[in-house]
Protein backbone atom coordinates (compact mmCIF):
# COMPACT_ATOMS: atom_id res chain seq x y z
CA UNK A 1 0.00 0.00 0.00
CA UNK A 2 1.19 3.16 -0.61
CA UNK A 3 -0.27 6.86 -0.86
CA UNK A 4 -0.30 8.35 -4.26
CA UNK A 5 -2.29 12.09 -2.99
CA UNK A 6 -0.78 15.09 -4.33
CA UNK A 7 1.29 17.62 -2.42
CA UNK A 8 1.08 21.15 -2.83
CA UNK A 9 2.99 24.33 -2.20
CA UNK A 10 1.05 27.29 0.04
CA UNK A 11 0.67 30.96 -0.30
CA UNK A 12 -1.19 32.96 1.79
CA UNK A 13 -4.28 33.04 -0.38
CA UNK A 14 -5.73 29.91 -1.30
CA UNK A 15 -6.01 28.92 -5.11
CA UNK A 16 -7.24 24.95 -4.33
CA UNK A 17 -11.28 24.79 -4.59
CA UNK A 18 -13.04 23.95 -1.11
CA UNK A 19 -14.68 21.00 -1.99
CA UNK A 20 -11.08 19.50 -3.31
CA UNK A 21 -9.60 20.59 -0.29
CA UNK A 22 -12.48 18.31 1.32
CA UNK A 23 -11.82 15.17 -0.30
CA UNK A 24 -8.25 15.00 -0.44
CA UNK A 25 -8.80 15.73 3.55
CA UNK A 26 -11.85 12.78 3.86
CA UNK A 27 -9.78 10.34 1.36
CA UNK A 28 -6.53 10.35 3.25
CA UNK A 29 -8.82 10.24 6.90
CA UNK A 30 -10.61 7.15 5.65
CA UNK A 31 -7.64 5.17 4.21
CA UNK A 32 -6.02 5.88 7.46
CA UNK A 33 -8.50 5.08 9.97
CA UNK A 34 -10.07 2.54 8.07
CA UNK A 35 -7.41 1.00 5.86
CA UNK A 36 -4.04 1.27 7.04
CA UNK A 37 -5.03 1.38 11.16
CA UNK A 38 -6.31 -2.27 11.12
CA UNK A 39 -3.75 -3.39 9.47
CA UNK A 40 -0.78 -2.20 11.03
CA UNK A 41 -3.10 -3.39 14.45
CA UNK A 42 -2.59 -7.18 13.70
CA UNK A 43 0.66 -7.35 11.64
CA UNK A 44 3.78 -8.82 13.71
CA UNK A 45 6.27 -8.69 11.00
CA UNK A 46 8.59 -5.52 12.32
CA UNK A 47 9.55 -4.90 8.63
CA UNK A 48 6.23 -5.12 7.35
CA UNK A 49 5.26 -2.43 10.05
CA UNK A 50 7.95 -0.05 9.88
CA UNK A 51 6.82 0.49 6.22
CA UNK A 52 3.02 0.80 7.23
CA UNK A 53 4.38 3.25 9.79
CA UNK A 54 6.06 5.03 6.83
CA UNK A 55 2.67 5.58 5.20
CA UNK A 56 0.75 6.44 8.13
CA UNK A 57 2.98 9.32 8.68
CA UNK A 58 2.92 10.46 5.17
CA UNK A 59 -0.97 10.35 5.36
CA UNK A 60 -1.18 11.85 8.59
CA UNK A 61 0.81 14.86 6.89
CA UNK A 62 -1.07 15.57 4.32
CA UNK A 63 -4.43 15.39 6.63
CA UNK A 64 -2.32 17.85 8.75
CA UNK A 65 -1.72 20.11 5.81
CA UNK A 66 -4.86 20.07 4.07
CA UNK A 67 -6.92 20.78 7.70
CA UNK A 68 -4.51 23.60 7.70
CA UNK A 69 -5.24 24.65 4.23
CA UNK A 70 -9.22 24.08 4.86
CA UNK A 71 -8.92 26.75 8.30
CA UNK A 72 -6.62 29.05 5.86
CA UNK A 73 -9.38 29.00 2.87
CA UNK A 74 -12.76 29.57 5.40
CA UNK A 75 -11.08 31.99 7.63
CA UNK A 76 -11.80 35.91 7.40
CA UNK A 77 -9.60 37.39 9.58
CA UNK A 78 -6.21 38.34 8.00
CA UNK A 79 -3.74 37.35 11.19
CA UNK A 80 -5.69 34.39 11.42
CA UNK A 81 -4.81 33.68 7.69
CA UNK A 82 -1.27 34.57 7.70
CA UNK A 83 -0.75 32.67 10.76
CA UNK A 84 -2.25 29.35 9.48
CA UNK A 85 -0.59 29.94 6.22
CA UNK A 86 2.59 29.99 8.09
CA UNK A 87 1.82 26.82 9.56
CA UNK A 88 0.86 25.31 6.06
CA UNK A 89 3.95 25.82 4.38
CA UNK A 90 5.42 23.70 7.25
CA UNK A 91 3.26 21.45 6.86
CA UNK A 92 3.39 21.43 3.51
CA UNK A 93 7.70 20.78 3.40
CA UNK A 94 7.01 17.88 6.18
CA UNK A 95 4.80 16.23 3.82
CA UNK A 96 6.92 16.73 0.56
CA UNK A 97 9.32 14.93 2.64
CA UNK A 98 7.71 12.08 3.45
CA UNK A 99 6.11 11.32 0.14
CA UNK A 100 9.81 11.79 -1.24
CA UNK A 101 10.93 9.52 1.30
CA UNK A 102 8.59 6.83 0.69
CA UNK A 103 8.46 6.66 -3.46
CA UNK A 104 11.05 4.26 -5.29
CA UNK A 105 14.44 5.92 -6.24
CA UNK A 106 13.80 8.02 -2.85
CA UNK A 107 12.15 11.01 -4.68
CA UNK A 108 14.93 10.94 -7.15
CA UNK A 109 13.75 11.44 -10.54
CA UNK A 110 14.70 9.09 -13.27
CA UNK A 111 15.88 11.92 -16.18
CA UNK A 112 13.27 11.66 -18.87
CA UNK A 113 15.51 12.91 -21.86
CA UNK A 114 18.59 10.72 -20.71
CA UNK A 115 16.79 7.85 -20.07
CA UNK A 116 14.38 8.44 -23.13
CA UNK A 117 17.73 8.55 -25.78
CA UNK A 118 19.36 5.36 -24.02
CA UNK A 119 16.42 3.63 -25.13
CA UNK A 120 16.15 5.11 -28.57
CA UNK A 121 20.38 4.30 -28.92
CA UNK A 122 19.63 0.48 -27.42
CA UNK A 123 16.27 -0.40 -29.86
CA UNK A 124 18.39 0.96 -32.80
CA UNK A 125 21.80 -0.82 -31.84
CA UNK A 126 19.07 -3.93 -31.38
CA UNK A 127 17.70 -3.84 -35.14
CA UNK A 128 21.57 -3.21 -36.34
CA UNK A 129 21.90 -6.65 -34.29
CA UNK A 130 18.87 -8.15 -35.84
CA UNK A 131 20.43 -7.16 -39.37
CA UNK A 132 24.14 -8.27 -38.84
CA UNK A 133 23.54 -11.35 -37.18
CA UNK A 134 20.95 -12.39 -39.67
CA UNK A 135 23.65 -11.50 -41.95
CA UNK A 136 26.72 -12.87 -40.75
CA UNK A 137 25.21 -16.53 -38.99
CA UNK A 138 27.14 -15.68 -36.42
CA UNK A 139 24.35 -17.33 -34.18
CA UNK A 140 25.25 -17.48 -30.37
CA UNK A 141 26.72 -14.02 -30.60
CA UNK A 142 23.36 -12.99 -32.45
CA UNK A 143 20.93 -15.06 -29.83
CA UNK A 144 23.10 -13.82 -26.92
CA UNK A 145 23.43 -9.68 -28.16
CA UNK A 146 19.86 -9.55 -29.06
CA UNK A 147 18.53 -10.85 -25.32
CA UNK A 148 21.14 -8.33 -23.92
CA UNK A 149 20.51 -4.98 -25.80
CA UNK A 150 16.28 -6.07 -25.51
CA UNK A 151 16.32 -6.37 -22.12
CA UNK A 152 18.81 -2.79 -22.14
CA UNK A 153 15.79 -1.41 -24.09
CA UNK A 154 13.28 -3.03 -21.63
CA UNK A 155 14.60 -1.32 -18.66
CA UNK A 156 15.46 2.13 -20.31
CA UNK A 157 11.79 1.97 -21.22
CA UNK A 158 10.60 1.39 -17.92
CA UNK A 159 13.03 3.91 -15.97
CA UNK A 160 10.67 6.26 -18.25
CA UNK A 161 7.61 5.18 -17.05
CA UNK A 162 9.11 5.57 -13.92
CA UNK A 163 9.79 9.25 -14.54
CA UNK A 164 5.69 9.65 -14.71
CA UNK A 165 5.13 8.21 -11.57
CA UNK A 166 7.55 7.03 -8.81
CA UNK A 167 5.42 5.05 -7.28
CA UNK A 168 4.89 2.71 -9.77
CA UNK A 169 6.41 -0.79 -8.56
CA UNK A 170 6.44 -2.55 -11.97
CA UNK A 171 8.16 0.09 -13.46
CA UNK A 172 10.70 0.26 -10.67
CA UNK A 173 11.21 -3.49 -10.40
CA UNK A 174 11.05 -4.23 -14.32
CA UNK A 175 13.84 -1.02 -14.94
CA UNK A 176 16.11 -2.89 -11.91
CA UNK A 177 16.15 -6.32 -13.11
CA UNK A 178 16.16 -5.65 -16.66
CA UNK A 179 19.82 -3.70 -16.41
CA UNK A 180 21.02 -5.57 -13.69
CA UNK A 181 20.41 -9.04 -15.76
CA UNK A 182 21.40 -7.80 -19.31
CA UNK A 183 25.30 -7.22 -19.82
CA UNK A 184 25.18 -10.90 -18.37
CA UNK A 185 24.08 -12.10 -21.99
CA UNK A 186 26.23 -9.60 -23.89
CA UNK A 187 29.41 -11.00 -21.75
CA UNK A 188 28.02 -14.70 -23.18
CA UNK A 189 28.72 -13.54 -26.28
CA UNK A 190 31.93 -12.52 -25.62
CA UNK A 191 33.30 -15.58 -23.76
CA UNK A 192 32.48 -17.02 -26.92
CA UNK A 193 34.54 -14.96 -29.16
CA UNK A 194 37.61 -16.23 -27.18
CA UNK A 195 36.85 -20.11 -28.03
CA UNK A 196 36.80 -18.89 -31.67
CA UNK A 197 39.52 -16.77 -31.90
CA UNK A 198 41.66 -19.70 -30.27
CA UNK A 199 40.38 -21.81 -33.21
CA UNK A 200 41.28 -18.89 -35.70
CA UNK A 201 45.57 -18.27 -33.67
CA UNK A 202 45.83 -21.86 -32.54
CA UNK A 203 44.93 -23.89 -29.75
CA UNK A 204 49.05 -23.47 -28.50
CA UNK A 205 48.10 -19.65 -27.91
CA UNK A 206 45.50 -20.95 -25.55
CA UNK A 207 45.71 -21.95 -21.76
CA UNK A 208 42.05 -23.46 -22.35
CA UNK A 209 40.64 -25.74 -25.71
CA UNK A 210 38.13 -23.43 -27.25
CA UNK A 211 35.02 -25.15 -26.05
CA UNK A 212 36.57 -25.26 -22.45
CA UNK A 213 35.77 -21.30 -22.79
CA UNK A 214 31.92 -21.40 -23.55
CA UNK A 215 31.51 -23.88 -21.10
CA UNK A 216 33.32 -22.69 -18.09
CA UNK A 217 32.11 -18.97 -19.00
CA UNK A 218 28.47 -19.13 -20.15
CA UNK A 219 27.99 -22.05 -17.13
CA UNK A 220 29.50 -19.45 -14.82
CA UNK A 221 27.39 -16.64 -16.33
CA UNK A 222 24.24 -18.68 -16.36
CA UNK A 223 24.38 -19.16 -12.42
CA UNK A 224 25.36 -15.56 -11.98
CA UNK A 225 22.34 -14.69 -14.03
CA UNK A 226 20.01 -17.36 -12.40
CA UNK A 227 21.56 -15.28 -8.83
CA UNK A 228 20.22 -12.24 -9.99
CA UNK A 229 17.02 -13.20 -11.00
CA UNK A 230 16.62 -14.50 -8.16
CA UNK A 231 17.64 -12.29 -5.83
CA UNK A 232 15.74 -9.70 -7.77
CA UNK A 233 12.57 -11.63 -7.81
CA UNK A 234 12.74 -11.96 -4.20
CA UNK A 235 13.57 -8.38 -3.41
CA UNK A 236 10.44 -7.60 -5.46
CA UNK A 237 7.87 -9.81 -3.28
CA UNK A 238 9.71 -8.51 -0.22
CA UNK A 239 9.33 -4.59 -1.80
CA UNK A 240 5.65 -5.51 -2.06
CA UNK A 241 4.91 -6.97 0.67
CA UNK A 242 6.41 -3.83 2.33
CA UNK A 243 9.34 -5.86 3.83
CA UNK A 244 13.05 -5.44 4.30
CA UNK A 245 15.03 -6.31 0.86
CA UNK A 246 17.75 -7.87 2.64
CA UNK A 247 17.58 -10.79 1.94
CA UNK A 248 17.14 -10.66 -1.57
CA UNK A 249 19.67 -7.91 -2.04
CA UNK A 250 21.62 -10.73 -0.68
CA UNK A 251 21.23 -13.02 -2.88
CA UNK A 252 21.66 -10.24 -5.58
CA UNK A 253 24.84 -9.34 -4.33
CA UNK A 254 26.14 -12.85 -4.36
CA UNK A 255 25.27 -12.80 -8.26
CA UNK A 256 27.14 -9.88 -9.24
CA UNK A 257 30.30 -10.66 -7.09
CA UNK A 258 30.17 -14.02 -8.68
CA UNK A 259 29.93 -12.36 -12.29
CA UNK A 260 32.93 -9.83 -11.43
CA UNK A 261 35.08 -12.97 -10.20
CA UNK A 262 34.27 -14.23 -13.68
CA UNK A 263 34.75 -11.86 -15.61
CA UNK A 264 38.24 -11.02 -14.03
CA UNK A 265 38.96 -14.31 -14.54
CA UNK A 266 38.16 -14.28 -18.13
CA UNK A 267 40.37 -11.04 -18.38
CA UNK A 268 43.34 -12.98 -17.05
CA UNK A 269 43.02 -15.47 -19.39
CA UNK A 270 42.28 -13.35 -22.25
CA UNK A 271 44.90 -11.37 -22.06
CA UNK A 272 47.61 -14.16 -21.66
CA UNK A 273 46.08 -15.06 -24.75
CA UNK A 274 46.74 -11.93 -26.50
CA UNK A 275 49.98 -11.85 -24.69
CA UNK A 276 51.35 -15.33 -26.55
CA UNK A 277 49.80 -14.10 -30.20
CA UNK A 278 51.53 -11.44 -29.96
CA UNK A 279 55.05 -12.52 -28.99
CA UNK A 280 54.87 -15.14 -30.96
CA UNK A 281 53.91 -12.98 -34.40
CA UNK A 282 56.81 -10.65 -33.45
CA UNK A 283 59.60 -13.42 -33.00
CA UNK A 284 57.96 -15.88 -35.87
CA UNK A 285 55.71 -13.59 -37.82
CA UNK A 286 52.74 -14.61 -39.08
CA UNK A 287 53.29 -18.19 -40.21
CA UNK A 288 53.21 -19.09 -36.41
CA UNK A 289 49.61 -19.12 -36.60
CA UNK A 290 46.98 -21.61 -38.03
CA UNK A 291 47.30 -21.73 -41.34
CA UNK A 292 43.57 -22.96 -42.02
CA UNK A 293 42.60 -19.73 -41.17
CA UNK A 294 45.07 -17.39 -42.48
CA UNK A 295 42.17 -15.61 -44.61
CA UNK A 296 40.28 -14.37 -41.53
CA UNK A 297 43.36 -13.32 -40.07
CA UNK A 298 44.19 -10.92 -43.11
CA UNK A 299 41.05 -9.14 -43.08
CA UNK A 300 41.06 -5.70 -42.30
CA UNK A 301 38.32 -6.14 -39.45
CA UNK A 302 39.84 -8.97 -37.77
CA UNK A 303 42.32 -6.98 -35.71
CA UNK A 304 40.13 -4.37 -34.38
CA UNK A 305 37.82 -7.24 -33.00
CA UNK A 306 40.76 -7.87 -30.40
CA UNK A 307 40.77 -4.27 -29.05
CA UNK A 308 36.92 -4.13 -29.23
CA UNK A 309 36.67 -7.15 -26.95
CA UNK A 310 39.13 -6.10 -24.74
CA UNK A 311 37.80 -2.60 -24.32
CA UNK A 312 34.01 -3.67 -24.17
CA UNK A 313 35.06 -6.96 -21.19
CA UNK A 314 36.66 -3.77 -19.10
CA UNK A 315 33.82 -1.16 -19.75
CA UNK A 316 31.21 -3.46 -18.35
CA UNK A 317 34.01 -4.93 -15.71
CA UNK A 318 33.68 -1.73 -14.51
CA UNK A 319 29.90 -1.78 -14.63
CA UNK A 320 29.95 -4.96 -12.52
CA UNK A 321 32.27 -3.67 -9.91
CA UNK A 322 29.51 -0.66 -9.64
CA UNK A 323 26.61 -2.20 -9.54
CA UNK A 324 27.76 -4.42 -6.92
CA UNK A 325 28.94 -1.72 -4.56
CA UNK A 326 25.75 -0.44 -5.18
CA UNK A 327 23.87 -3.59 -4.18
CA UNK A 328 25.99 -3.88 -0.99
CA UNK A 329 24.75 -0.74 0.13
CA UNK A 330 21.06 -1.04 -0.55
CA UNK A 331 18.67 0.20 -2.68
CA UNK A 332 17.70 3.10 -0.56
CA UNK A 333 21.49 4.29 -0.28
CA UNK A 334 22.79 7.50 -2.23
CA UNK A 335 24.66 5.61 -4.45
CA UNK A 336 21.56 3.33 -5.64
CA UNK A 337 19.62 6.04 -6.33
CA UNK A 338 21.96 8.60 -7.56
CA UNK A 339 21.19 9.07 -11.26
CA UNK A 340 24.36 11.30 -12.33
CA UNK A 341 26.33 8.19 -11.34
CA UNK A 342 24.15 5.75 -13.36
CA UNK A 343 24.13 7.47 -16.21
CA UNK A 344 27.97 7.52 -16.17
CA UNK A 345 29.03 4.12 -14.66
CA UNK A 346 25.90 1.82 -15.92
CA UNK A 347 24.67 3.52 -19.12
CA UNK A 348 27.74 4.82 -20.57
CA UNK A 349 29.49 1.87 -20.14
CA UNK A 350 27.51 -0.49 -21.07
CA UNK A 351 25.84 1.59 -24.07
CA UNK A 352 29.85 1.94 -25.11
CA UNK A 353 30.64 -1.76 -24.98
CA UNK A 354 27.60 -2.64 -26.94
CA UNK A 355 28.24 -0.29 -29.25
CA UNK A 356 31.96 -1.02 -29.95
CA UNK A 357 30.55 -4.94 -30.62
CA UNK A 358 28.21 -3.57 -32.58
CA UNK A 359 30.78 -1.93 -34.88
CA UNK A 360 33.27 -4.06 -34.84
CA UNK A 361 30.88 -7.16 -35.12
CA UNK A 362 32.43 -10.77 -34.80
CA UNK A 363 30.79 -11.68 -37.89
CA UNK A 364 32.18 -8.59 -39.85
CA UNK A 365 35.74 -9.48 -38.32
CA UNK A 366 35.13 -13.41 -39.59
CA UNK A 367 34.12 -12.82 -42.67
CA UNK A 368 30.42 -13.66 -44.06
CA UNK A 369 31.52 -17.04 -45.13
CA UNK A 370 33.73 -18.10 -42.77
CA UNK A 371 32.93 -20.98 -40.81
CA UNK A 372 34.96 -21.45 -37.08
CA UNK A 373 34.59 -24.70 -35.62
CA UNK A 374 34.46 -25.16 -32.43
CA UNK A 375 35.19 -28.67 -30.41
CA UNK A 376 32.04 -29.65 -29.38
CA UNK A 377 33.49 -32.80 -27.76
CA UNK A 378 32.01 -32.63 -24.10
CA UNK A 379 34.66 -35.00 -22.82
CA UNK A 380 37.02 -33.82 -25.12
CA UNK A 381 36.50 -30.71 -23.77
CA UNK A 382 37.33 -31.74 -20.20
CA UNK A 383 40.96 -32.96 -20.42
CA UNK A 384 43.78 -30.50 -20.44
CA UNK A 385 47.22 -31.60 -22.86
CA UNK A 386 50.49 -29.97 -21.97
CA UNK A 387 51.01 -28.24 -25.05
CA UNK A 388 48.43 -25.94 -24.08
CA UNK A 389 50.51 -24.67 -21.31
CA UNK A 390 53.31 -23.77 -22.92
CA UNK A 391 54.93 -20.67 -25.05
CA UNK A 392 56.62 -20.59 -28.08
CA UNK A 393 60.08 -22.20 -27.76
CA UNK A 394 62.61 -19.35 -27.99
CA UNK A 395 65.02 -22.37 -28.64
CA UNK A 396 63.73 -23.53 -31.48
CA UNK A 397 63.79 -23.05 -35.04
CA UNK A 398 61.22 -21.34 -37.31
CA UNK A 399 60.14 -24.43 -39.43
CA UNK A 400 59.56 -26.64 -36.47
CA UNK A 401 57.46 -24.06 -34.57
CA UNK A 402 55.04 -23.62 -37.20
CA UNK A 403 54.93 -27.59 -37.74
CA UNK A 404 54.19 -28.13 -34.29
CA UNK A 405 51.34 -25.46 -33.59
CA UNK A 406 49.64 -25.88 -36.71
CA UNK A 407 49.68 -29.51 -35.72
CA UNK A 408 47.84 -28.63 -32.47
CA UNK A 409 45.55 -26.29 -34.43
CA UNK A 410 44.18 -28.62 -36.38
CA UNK A 411 43.68 -31.48 -33.64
Amino acid sequence: MSSTLPSVSVETAVTIPIATITSVYASASSYYYSSLLPVMKTETNLDANVSYSNIGDELQATMSYYSLLEVQATATDPQVIVSVAAEAATASEVMNEIYKSNTMYEGNRPSLGGNLALAIVFGFMLVLQAVFGIMTKQWWFFVTYMCGIFLEVLGYSSRVWSHYNLNNFDAYVMQFVCITLAPCFLMAGIYFILAQLTVVMGQAFSILRPMQYSLIFIICDLISIVLQAAGGAMAAIELSDHKSTRVGSNVMVIGLAYQVFTMALFLILWFIFCYRCYISKKRYGSRIFSKEFEHVRQRKMFVPLFYSVTVSVILIFIRSIYRLIEMVEGFSSDMANNETMFMFFEALMVSLATLLMTIFHPGFSYGRKAYIPVEMNIRKSLTLKSEHFRNVARDKKLEVDCETFNDDSSE
